[in-house]
């Protein structure tokens, strides 16, 4: 009896010690981007315009393989008329643009793609020729984390620059400026973030 016990125990240690060790998995994110945007709007004792159009070039790599690079511009557009009851407004989004940014310094954007009119239900086609040209400081800023937990652990970070600019140039509509005469601001950014997670 005592002879077979013995031979248990050793098969059961045998067996621990055959048991295979699961490797550890990680998944790793990485991101990179310009972007410039810029808002135009108008108001009177009768109505309120705003024009926004916003462009960037991101890239992103997840996992092996090479980067994934995209290019692309939303703009939307908003008037409203208070004594009439009357508002126009719609959208769209392109990612066929020409976009093309030197840092916090300036950056060039060409574009032509169609939007929805959700007033009046109907497409039309945007045309977009702007300029940004930085002015004055540039803010920045960072962050970072990290969390661990039975059989994991993860970590992210991010960091940030933005700085005001002028902005120049056209925003048509079926061939209609939509920004003559409107007061604008504009931005340029650049941002970078990662992040790393290890599950054992």
């Amino acid at each position: 009896m005592k002879t077979a016990t013995a031979i248990a125990t050793a098969l059961a240690l045998v067996s621990l010690t055959t048991v295979p060790v699961l490797a550890a998995s990680a998944t790793k994110y990485q991101f990179k981007g310009q972007n410039a945007s810029a808002s135009f709007y108008q108001s009177d004792n009768c109505s309120y315009t705003d024009v926004y159009v916003s462009a960037f070039e991101n890239v992103t790599k997840s996992g092996p393989g090479a980067p994934t690079s995209q290019t692309g511009v939303y703009f939307y557009y908003s008037s409203y008329d208070y004594c009439t009851g009357t508002q126009v407004y719609g959208s769209g989004f392109s990612e066929n643009v020409i976009f093309t940014s030197s840092k916090l310094n300036s950056a060039a954007l060409n574009a032509t793609f169609p939007v929805y009119d959700y007033s009046l239900g109907t497409t039309k086609t945007a045309t977009v020729n702007l300029n940004w040209t930085g002015t004055g400081d540039t803010y920045r800023g960072k962050y970072s984390s990290r969390n661990q937990g039975p059989g994991y652990t993860s970590s992210y970070r991010s960091s940030g620059s933005s700085r005001d600019a002028q902005v120049s140039g056209s925003v048509t509509l079926d061939g209609t400026n939509l920004i003559a005469n409107l007061t604008s601001y504009g931005s340029l950014s650049s941002s970078t973030s990662g992040s790393l997670e290890i599950i054992k």
